[in-house]
């Protein structure tokens, strides 16, 4: 099993560092997609990889973070 988990350990960091990036961005979003962020934190949460770059694929345009510069 342990040799497995060599294997297993780089698609891990990845998925995490994508869910932490994407709920990140989500949260300094004004505006998503389908309008609700509820439903995206639960895609990104329970969708891991396949979750988060749905996220970054389907998630509207971008509005740069509600900035009034």
């Amino acid at each position: 099993m342990p040799e497995a988990l060599k294997y297993l350990w780089p698609v891990l960091v990845l998925q995490l560092t994508l869910q932490v990036v994407a709920l990140i961005n989500l949260s300094k979003r004004h505006k998503v997609k389908f309008d609700n962020k509820k439903i995206w934190i639960l895609i990104i949460i329970f969708g891991g990889l396949l979750g988060s770059i749905g996220y970054f694929a389907f998630r509207g345009e971008d509005d740069e973070y509600g900035s009034e510069d």
